[in-house]
């Protein structure tokens, strides 16, 4: 008999399944087999079953928490959420949804000894920019950020953003990749022959640099070299990308798909060249390291997490976010030298590798356990 003690964790969504989030139910799916971690998904919306709890209407929560607050008139007031997790007896509660932080307010409140641990997973956004706009980000950084247990960061660069900028413990802070899902059997390739097929797949948003991306097009098509650019996701910005492939005069060049499946957009990739990422932010970048397990060496700026998903000069180049005539550069000689650029191929799929969920749900899994050894 073991006597390792299973560890109940919570992790919490404001809607589940999330299909939009491709790398969530895999890691998920992992942890359930685990016979170390008791999984259980809470989620405000969505599809409920036997392994997703769909939290009651608002109005039922509602009941529930004047009734709690009657009973127990002496104890911090909980919303519905918290009044369970400590019946319960969840050794962790892990908002995988940041922005859902009031839900755990109280929880916080109480003595460190008399509720859950808690884990709060940040995107990129709720790191570099919400705070500067939010002021209900910046109180939960100031007034509860080093109550929390532990906050899981994309990034290494991520991590020390959190630091520097919000004051939060680095030893609270934990660099926990997302993971990948690896293609069964993929091999270095060659590129094409007569075209540079580059593809990009990110939000439509003033962060990843849509006019970086197409300044490298446009340097390539002006120095007459056949070249083909899919660009796949939507966002406020889609009209931003349209303006400028019409002012660039890109219309032979340039298309862009909007959104698509993620299945569809790995079927895409391919047939492709070379993935370009020259953001100006991001806290790591799981398109480009889909696109290295795909074996397409990637070209992304030295903004936010990006040059730690890359090995430079290796899988990829890392360059300036304005440096659009050198990414362009490194583009064409990469296409140029065949053998060189299926070595690059080679190394990025090895790249990829290092983002497996099987490393994703051990490192998750190490942390439940530190955390509730404290």
């Amino acid at each position: 008999m073991s006597l390792t003690k299973t560890i109940h964790v919570v992790q919490v969504f404001e809607s589940y399944p999330l299909f939009y989030q491709p790398y969530i139910p895999p890691v998920i799916k992992a942890i359930q087999n685990s016979s170390q971690i008791k999984l259980q998904i809470n989620a405000f919306t969505g599809k409920r079953d036997k392994d997703v709890l769909i939290m009651p209407s608002y109005y039922k929560r509602k009941l529930h928490e004047k009734f709690y607050a009657l009973t127990h008139k002496n104890k911090p007031v909980l919303n519905y959420a918290e009044i369970q997790y400590i019946k319960q007896g969840v050794d962790v509660v892990h908002l995988q949804h940041s922005f859902l932080f009031s839900k755990v307010k109280g929880l916080l409140a109480l003595p460190n000894n008399e509720r859950p641990k808690i884990i709060i997973t940040l995107r990129g956004g709720d790191t570099y920019v919400k705070p500067w706009l939010s002021e209900k980000w910046q109180d939960f950084y100031a007034n509860y950020g080093n109550l929390v247990d532990g906050f899981i960061t994309m990034s290494h660069h991520q991590k020390q953003y959190l630091h520097n900028k919000w004051g939060i413990n680095p030893n609270k802070i934990h660099v926990i990749p997302i993971s990948c899902v690896n293609p069964p059997e993929i091999q270095a390739k060659y590129p094409n022959s007569n075209t540079i097929k580059i593809v990009s797949a990110f939000r439509m948003c003033w962060e990843k640099n849509i006019n970086g991306n197409l300044k490298v097009i446009k340097y390539l098509k002006d120095k007459g070299i056949n070249v083909q650019y899919h660009i796949y996701g939507s966002g406020p910005d889609a009209g931003q990308l349209m303006f400028l492939i019409d002012k660039y005069k890109l219309q032979n060049n340039v298309t862009y798909h909007g959104k698509v499946e993620n299945t569809r957009l790995k079927s895409k990739l391919h047939n492709s060249d070379i993935y370009l990422q020259l953001s100006h932010s991001e806290s790591l970048g799981m398109s480009v390291i889909e696109a290295q397990a795909c074996g397409l060496p990637a070209i992304v700026s030295n903004s936010g997490g990006l040059p730690e998903v890359i090995i430079d000069k290796e899988s990829g180049y890392c360059v300036g976010t304005h440096e659009t005539e050198r990414a362009a550069e490194y583009i064409y000689e990469l296409w140029k030298n065949k053998e060189t650029y299926k070595v690059f191929s080679a190394k990025a799929i090895e790249n990829s590798q290092g983002f497996s969920v099987d490393v994703e749900v051990d490192k998750l899994t190490a942390l439940y356990k530190k955390i509730t050894q404290l």
